[in-house]
């Protein structure tokens, strides 16, 4: 028995507590109080000495009063509990309880009285434990929890709760998210209390202190890294981080990256239940990757399946399904709100001699070569697509006929521009007929079309390589409208 222990069986009268017994109480993990009938304290093992920070025996002698956080607790628990009436049925209760240098700790305590054998005497015990950690780790699952099943939140802001909650709860300001390729460490978002991390900042991973994580494959941490055996990792003498707390990300079973919090200050050494929590958080992580990963190749599928339903796939203009939709759509516009929409119609020149004489795919790179022209040339609003075969339809919206014939006119001349090598090594000429017609969207599209075609008919006789309008006048070449409005 220790000296301790010796001068408290001293102090306790009529042997409340025998040697053994208190030897017992000396060595359990939880804190031990007793006290007298005036909740003045006669023992306390090592473990309380410890938890409240005083030292052996230093308690001895002091009222309860001591030990509690507020004042009016001390009084509530002396009426329910800590009275010669009470319940022998010791019941657990939580308090808040200070150290002696000032910090409050939560306590999970049981006590109440207990009545010496014979005498009558009353004193009275608690046994307190710590569970400081364990409620602020239900605290923080309840909030994760909540974050995590927000959907009204995008992936990225998720992600950015989390790392904001596991600074909060570990106490270190920094948080970082990486990925991880080879000797590649790259920051994918970090908080930081002077933002000196910004997303994607790299570093060698032999310079980090999740290089230690990755080798033990599993959540680790270091609460004062000077005092450890990282002191010469190049992380501490390149950023004096003090505490680390990592654990690897996997995705789908494959190492991603790190969740990593850190500090420039020392910090309490890390517990299991840190360790765990913070594994807990990085798998949470892992998963809503593999989901984000799943959901973009989804959406990206989606996206190639709408893209073959409404585009040529050998121009990659709009096909004849989206111009009818798009021409429809201008049209209830311009009823609705007023105004005008232009249609053209393209069509090459001795198309078929081109394919015979050179073949097919110079014909196919001649189409190719009018859909990177419209594509530079066009306005974003406008709508070029290929109609059928070599044809193209062209629609303007919001555009009088003039504005509509100056662009086909500046189509028609960089087409006629442009010259295509054949696998031969031959320059091939290229030209276009365009008719153009205008609409206020009080008719009917097939109307519109076969009027823009039978402008397109008109520069076709008129020789070819050329622009002709049709609507509401007869057809005359552009530069005769132009000296008409001119």
């Amino acid at each position: 028995m220790s000296d301790h222990n010796a001068r408290v069986s001293d102090v306790i009268s009529g042997r409340a507590l025998d040697a053994a017994a208190t030897q017992i109480f000396a060595n359990i993990a939880d804190g031990v109080v007793l006290t007298d009938e005036n909740r003045r304290i006669i023992f306390t093992n090592e473990a309380t000495d410890q938890m409240f920070g005083y030292g052996e025996a230093e308690l001895v002698g002091q009222s309860t009063s001591t030990l509690y956080a507020n004042s009016d607790e001390f009084a509530v628990q002396g009426a329910k509990r800590f009275n010669p009436t009470a319940s022998d049925d010791h019941q657990t209760y939580v308090t808040r309880y200070r150290r002696k240098d000032g910090t409050v700790f939560d306590g999970e305590t049981t006590g109440g009285p207990i009545h010496e054998p014979g005498t009558g005497r009353v004193l009275y015990l608690g046994i307190v434990r710590d569970v400081t950690t364990r409620l602020s780790a239900e605290t923080v699952l309840n909030q994760l929890h909540r974050v995590t099943s927000d959907r009204s939140l995008e992936f990225d802001a998720r992600r950015t709760e989390i790392l904001r909650l596991g600074c909060r709860h570990f106490g270190l300001p920094i948080g970082i998210v990486s990925h991880i390729d080879g000797d590649r460490y790259e920051v994918l978002e970090a908080i930081h209390p002077e933002d000196a991390i910004p997303p994607g900042a790299t570093f060698e991973l032999g310079e980090t202190y999740c290089c230690h994580t990755l080798a033990a494959d599993q959540p680790i941490g270091f609460h004062h890294a000077g005092r450890s055996e990282i002191r010469d990792h190049p992380c501490y003498k390149g950023f004096q981080l003090e505490s680390y707390l990592g654990s690897p990300i996997t995705v789908d079973g494959e190492l991603y990256g790190t969740l990593n919090f850190s500090s420039p200050a020392p910090t309490r050494p890390f517990n299991r239940q840190d360790l765990e929590l913070i594994g807990l958080f990085a798998q949470w992580l892992g998963h809503e990757l593999a989901r984000e990963a799943d959901l973009q190749a989804l959406q990206a599928a989606q996206l190639l399946l709408r893209r073959a339903a409404t585009t040529d796939e050998l121009t990659g203009l709009a096909n004849r399904r989206l111009l009818g939709d798009r021409l429809q759509a201008e049209r209830q516009r311009m009823n609705r709100y007023g105004g005008s929409f232009a249609v053209a119609l393209v069509d090459f020149d001795h198309f078929k001699k081109l394919n015979d004489q050179y073949g097919h795919a110079t014909g196919d790179a001649a189409l190719v070569e009018f859909a990177g022209i419209a594509k530079k040339l066009l306005r974003a609003v406008d709508t070029a697509g290929r109609w059928g075969g070599e044809e193209f339809l062209i629609l303007l919206p919001n555009t009088t006929m003039e504005g509509a014939l100056t662009i086909a006119q500046r189509l028609a001349d960089r087409i006629g521009e442009a010259t295509l090598e054949t696998d031969g090594g031959e320059s091939v000429a290229l030209s276009v007929s365009i008719g153009v017609t205008i609409s206020s969207g009080e008719e009917a599209i097939e109307t519109v079309i076969a009027r823009a075609d039978e402008a397109l008919y008109t520069a076709k006789s008129d020789g070819r390589g050329c622009v002709r309008w049709l609507g509401g006048n007869p057809s005359v070449p552009l530069g005769t409208l132009r000296t008409t409005a001119g």
